[in-house]
This record gives C-alpha cells, structure tokens and sequence, in this order.
C-alpha cells in the first residue's frame, strides 16, 4: 500500500531527515506517539500552529525553513478558523466559505480584485 504525503509532510518529513531526526525521536520531542506524527505527515490527523512551533524548536529550523513549513501547512490545511468582529462579518466569511464549497468563486477574478484592492 503506498502512502500519500500531504505538502506538509513531504517538508517536515525533509526536514526531519536533513536534521538527522527520526520520526519516533521527533514524536518523543513533540509528546505525541509515532502513530500520530505519521498521521499529520499522511494528512490523516489535523496540524495545529502548536506543533508546528514545536517542530520549528526542536528542529531548530532556520527562519527560511520555517517559513516552508508553515507554506506546506497552509497548502494542507483544508479548514481554516477566523474571528470577524460583528455579525455583518461573520455573514460575510460564511457566504464566502459556501461559495468556495460549492465550487462557484472565479479565484482568478477574486485575486484580482484582492490585488487591486
């Protein structure tokens, strides 16, 4: 059975190697077990901005390396959480998430408008 990386795991997965870390010793550093880093890495369990500050740590990653990893996760993440201000937002960001769930955004446009703005 192959198994499928998630961006995110493809890079923390580069960078436990390029610092010589396995993947049990980095779990032991993290305080979770070896069956749940390798979930993250698989895309099967959530990242959270914790861990991922705690991998930067006990990687002792540089600020270009982190920066990667926090780019894959952002790729990875397929549920993000924002705090609006008002009722009026929350409309706002909930019309826009059912927009993009039903697959009816012109991302092309909207970047447009975003960049011009």
């Amino acid at each position: 059975m192959a198994v499928t990386l998630t961006d995110f795991g493809k890079t923390l997965r580069k960078l436990r190697i390029d610092h010589d870390v396995n993947l049990k010793n980095m779990a032991d550093g993290l305080g979770v077990t070896s069956a749940f880093l390798s979930g993250v890495e698989t895309g099967r369990k959530a990242i959270n901005p914790g861990l991922i500050n705690k991998i930067s740590e006990i990687l002792n990653l540089s600020d270009a390396e982190s920066l990667e990893l926090n780019a894959a996760a952002s790729k990875t993440l397929s549920e993000v959480s924002i705090k609006v201000e008002n009722d009026h937002d929350a409309e706002i960001a909930i019309m826009f998430a059912r927009k993009v769930d039903n697959n009816t955004i012109d991302f092309d446009k909207l970047r447009k408008f975003l960049m011009e703005n």
